[in-house]
């Protein structure tokens, strides 16, 4: 009977404990939070940005993205492969675009398990940044797989 009991009071306590920091760090989390879009000379960071799956792997992408002092944008990271087949390989696309609708894409591919691959792309005149994660079909030389495009960086309106 006591071992139950102090077990209810310990479990008691790690839930009111748990709550407590839950409150208490929660606003903390809201107020660094970043609502909007600007990029900052420091960068922002986005992903993991994922691949559809193939028999339970996925490649998935995750990176920053920095506005120069010259106001170019960069967008860099890291692509990884795991577990897929050896005629996959992880492959990530970044989309420029600018206010005319001028599109410029960029990719990279790494194939295997081991590591990843670094990635570094940048544009001048950008109102927007968008990037997916698929797959590369090394026997058919085609992307398959293909997450969906996110949003990593939109220009302000107020430019």
């Amino acid at each position: 009977m006591r071992r139950s009991v102090r077990t209810l009071l310990g479990i008691a306590a790690v839930t009111a404990a748990a709550s407590t920091a839950l409150t208490v760090s929660a606003p903390a989390f809201a107020s660094t939070a970043k609502t909007s879009h600007k990029v900052s000379l420091e960068g922002d960071y986005w992903g993991y940005d994922y691949s559809k799956y193939y028999d339970g792997s996925r490649a998935k992408a995750r990176g920053q993205v920095w506005e120069d002092g010259s106001g170019r944008i960069h967008v860099d990271g890291k692509l990884y492969d795991k577990y897929s087949p050896n005629w996959l390989c992880g492959y990530v696309q970044v989309k420029f675009e600018n206010a005319d609708g001028d599109e410029s894409t960029y990719w990279a591919k790494k194939c295997g398990s081991s590591g990843y691959r670094y990635f570094h792309f940048s544009e001048d005149d950008v109102d927007n940044v968008q990037v997916r994660t698929c797959y590369w079909d090394n026997y058919h030389g085609v992307k398959k797989y293909c997450g969906r495009w996110d949003y990593i960086y939109e220009a302000d309106g107020d430019e």
